[in-house]
């Protein structure tokens, strides 16, 4: 089947029909509550709010948030027009190929891929630590973390085998108990007053240009990562054309907001005379202290179990996003064309599932037997793989101004495919160049790790690349169905 004329956007049943067996029928809810599981947000509210109020722009970190907020608005909305006229499964993968051409395609998918796999890999560090200390300050036994992150691994990946919709269901569970625990801290900090009265100081423009906003500004680019995955769902979606560019906002706009309030309410709680000093000297327990002290024992209680399961969603999300950017890959000829097989009673890509898994397993194992701790695993691999993405959004961003500039009988705007696309691109640019700059904060290493890990970034893309153009010349069938192309 071919694909649609450019200048009219794919129907929608055309993302089943150019599929190889992956059916479903995901509404805009659906997909926004399996990407907002990614982001994790009771995870980032515990482990990442105090990192940008005290190591970045201080009380400023609720103006960050949205002004993030903003560029990846812009970002969305060419984001969700390449999503109307470009039916192929892939986000990324197929959006880049559809207007920068199929190596830069593949680079870019390789690219991705290895990001969605460092983040997974750190997040199992994480969730191995996390429950570990949960454990132990309970009064449990003391064993490793791996054993932890071990369960993690084994629940994750059965329920990955299964449709996508399951998946859903349960992160959509565990997001709303989040979201309402993150609401009655809110409520509880602001109806206390916080510990000094509250004010409006964190909104200011002093505020926001205090301190290291290049640090502020790139973590808070980290909380957002995984909104884009809202397209990977595309052969599993109803009405994607519509879905998707709804979803993605939706996405964006509710991250935003939740940490610019729960961030607000975090200073308010410390007070504003004190809240960078108590988030420098215990950012890893600002939150909870804040939490026990205005919302009681119990509360507090329930946030640090609730916590794991935040990790727990957080991996369920991005093994599912891992694992169809593997099938994808699998179906264009680029992976083998086993893993690109959908299973035939639950309609899954169970294959691709299963070898993602396999695969997690392994490197993570390779790390433990390195030597590395749970938290060098986390803010290595974290660190790394939100400096990927940002990487693969400015290059997505320039693929829409191309494709749209290129194609010109389309019904989109020059607001949707060139004034916001460029200035997304732009905003990125800036946020890449602050997350080189601040490369070893972010990951919390050395600079002779920030160096090698920035090398392997571009090598990845470049690999990807090199090999495209190698499958031009000796295989020009799997060249051709790069980023599912369907014409030449």
């Amino acid at each position: 089947m071919n694909r649609p004329a450019v200048g009219q956007p794919a129907q929608p049943n055309e993302a089943e029909a150019v599929g190889a067996g992956l059916k479903g029928d995901l509404g805009t809810l659906d997909i926004a509550l399996a990407t907002l599981a990614y982001a994790g947000p009771l995870a980032g509210t515990a482990g990442y709010i105090t990192f940008v109020v005290g190591f970045g722009n201080g009380l400023g970190a609720p103006s960050a948030f949205l002004a993030v907020m903003v560029a990846f608005l812009f970002f969305s909305v060419g984001y969700g027009a390449l999503s109307r006229y470009v039916p192929n499964p892939g986000a990324f993968y197929a959006y880049i190929t559809a207007g920068l051409g199929r190596p830069s395609g593949l680079g870019s998918a390789f690219l991705v891929l290895s990001s969605y796999f460092c983040i997974g890999v750190g997040f199992y560090g994480f969730a191995g630590l996390a429950t570990q200390q949960l454990v132990e300050g309970w009064g449990g036994p003391v064993i490793d973390w791996w054993y932890y992150s071990l369960i993690f691994w084994i629940t994750v990946a059965t329920l990955a085998y299964f449709h996508v919709a399951i998946s859903a269901k349960v992160l959509g569970v565990v997001l709303i108990i989040e979201v309402l625990l993150a609401a009655v801290f809110d409520i509880a900090v602001f109806s206390q007053g916080g510990k000094e009265g509250i004010s409006l100081e964190p909104f200011t423009w002093h505020a926001f240009t205090s301190g290291q906003l290049g640090i502020a500004m790139i973590f808070g680019a980290a909380l957002f990562c995984g909104f884009e995955a809202t397209a990977i769902y595309r052969e599993e979606t109803r009405n994607p054309s519509v879905t998707i560019p709804r979803a993605t906002i939706l996405v964006v706009v509710f991250i935003g907001i939740f940490y610019a309030v729960t961030s607000w309410a975090l200073i308010t709680g410390l007070g504003n005379s004190q809240a960078v000093a108590i988030s420098v000297a215990n950012p890893a327990g600002a939150f909870f202290d804040v939490a026990k002290q205005f919302a009681g024992e119990l509360f507090y209680k329930l946030v640090t179990i609730l916590l794991i399961t935040s990790t727990f969603a957080a991996h369920l999300s991005i093994q599912n996003v891992t694992t169809r950017y593997v099938y994808s890959l699998a179906v264009d000829g680029v992976f083998p064309a086993s893993l690109g097989v959908a299973h035939q009673r639950h309609f899954s890509p169970s294959r691709a599932s299963m070898t993602s898994s396999l695969l997690y397993l392994i490197f993570t194992s390779l790390l433990i037997l390195a030597g590395l701790s749970a938290a060098d695993i986390y803010s290595w691999f974290a660190g790394l793989a939100s400096f990927s993405i940002l990487i693969a959004m400015a290059i997505t961003s320039l693929s829409a101004i191309v494709y749209f500039r290129r194609n010109r009988d389309t019904e989109v705007t020059f607001w949707q495919g060139t004034l916001t696309p460029s200035v997304a691109l732009i905003s990125l640019c800036v946020m890449i160049y602050l997350a080189v700059q601040n490369f070893t904060s972010l990951i919390n290493g050395s600079q002779a790790v920030a160096d090698i890990m920035m090398l392997g970034t571009v090598a990845t893309f470049v690999i990807g690349f090199v090999y495209a153009l190698r499958l031009r010349t000796s295989r020009p069938n799997v060249f051709a169905r790069i980023g599912r192309q369907l014409r030449n």
